[in-house]
């Protein structure tokens, strides 16, 4: 007993010294706002842009080596929020869109990537809303799926990146955990209807034979539109596959989880935008597209320049050209950027044996 007592006097010491350094925290938080405000009252007069990126990845690497307990990435995120919530005091929200509804992966993308205190997210039904919102300035950015490592490229991003005037401005890779999910009060034993994507039916297959094989399985537009029919209906028969953030979103409760069939799924997401990513240290990704010339050699002749500058190629499919009958255009993802003095010449040396090229943009690679 004495024991305990010890013990909770220790604890409530040390959580009373917390409440004292956030209360501090908190002080020098609001004491930076102020300057924050005063910062904006100057760029507004001066007409700058409120966002500088330059300026906030150089306070990321002092703050970062500063540190001496908490983890890079730590810092990091902390001070990506510190930056979101001062834009939203100048007066900037940062529009984003998203295939929805809630709780969709591309949703779980959009808010790994952004910083949550000055963005706005946006769900949409279609891929094309996002990119002609973008167009039209209503977004500032859209989250969209561009590949999963087992069904392949989604197609109608790469026609839409070809077609459109934007910006591939970042990416980001989610693995897909598929889980079951349900109201509170259900159990497996209990379940007899399913929703979900058809997608995620195919890669949960042999898991529902196994475990669920009388189950009736029902389509719908999305997982995340599953868990929101299951959260309506309210049945304790009822369940849906999707992610486990959307039963957080929905309040539902996972049956079971990880039930895919294959746990090496990842899906990539693209970041589009009217804006190009202006930070780009480490790592970086070039994404163009473009049509050859119809003669013998012509696409080996193209991969050549890049073989002989010793750039490494990490993806490259082609897709039928619209405008012309039997065309073809090469969407190519390769190392390095595009401002880059090497790419640059490559880029003059691709233009000879091209009919057509286009850069989608140069980012960092997830």
């Amino acid at each position: 007993m004495k024991e305990n007592q010890e013990y909770q006097k220790k604890l409530d010491k040390l959580r009373s010294q917390i409440n004292k350094v956030d209360d501090e925290i908190l002080n020098l938080l609001n004491e930076r706002a102020k300057i924050v405000i005063d910062i904006g009252k100057i760029k507004k007069s001066k007409h700058l842009e409120i966002s500088q990126p330059e300026r906030e990845e150089s306070i990321i690497k002092r703050v970062v080596d500063k540190s001496e307990i908490l983890p890079k990435e730590s810092i990091k995120a902390i001070w990506k929020e510190i930056f979101s919530a001062s834009k939203l005091i100048q007066g900037q929200i940062d529009k984003i869109g998203y295939l929805g509804p809630k709780g969709t992966f591309t949703h779980q993308a959009a808010l790994e990537f952004f910083p949550k205190a000055g963005s706005k997210f946006i769900p949409y039904k279609t891929i094309i809303e996002i990119f002609e919102n973008i167009q039209k300035k209503n977004l500032d950015y859209g989250v969209i799926p561009i590949e999963n490592s087992l069904q392949g490229t989604v197609r109608e991003t790469v026609d839409l990146l070809i077609e459109k005037d934007l910006i591939i401005y970042g990416e980001i890779e989610l693995r897909i955990i598929q889980n079951l999910i349900s109201t509170k009060n259900s159990d497996i034993s209990k379940i007899k209807k399913i929703y979900s994507h058809p997608q995620a039916f195919a890669q949960t297959s042999s898991w529902l034979k196994a475990n669920l094989p009388a189950s009736e399985l029902i389509n719908v537009n999305s997982t995340a539109e599953a868990v929101k029919i299951v959260k309506e209906k309210n049945q304790n028969d009822l369940a849906a596959i999707g992610t486990n953030f959307a039963s957080e979103v929905y309040g539902l409760k996972v049956l079971s989880s990880h039930i895919e069939d294959i746990p090496s799924n990842f899906t990539r997401f693209l970041i589009i935008s009217n804006k190009e990513n202006k930070i780009k240290k480490g790592n970086i990704k070039t994404t163009i597209v473009y049509v050859v010339k119809d003669i013998p050699g012509a696409l080996y002749r193209v991969l050549e320049i890049f073989a002989k500058a010793n750039i490494n190629l990490s993806k490259i499919e082609s897709r039928p050209r619209r405008k012309g009958r039997w065309e073809y255009i090469f969407y190519m993802d390769f190392e390095g950027d595009k401002d880059d003095p090497k790419i640059q010449d490559v880029f003059k040396k691709v233009e000879q044996n091209v009919i057509w090229y286009k850069i989608l943009g140069s980012y960092p690679r997830s």
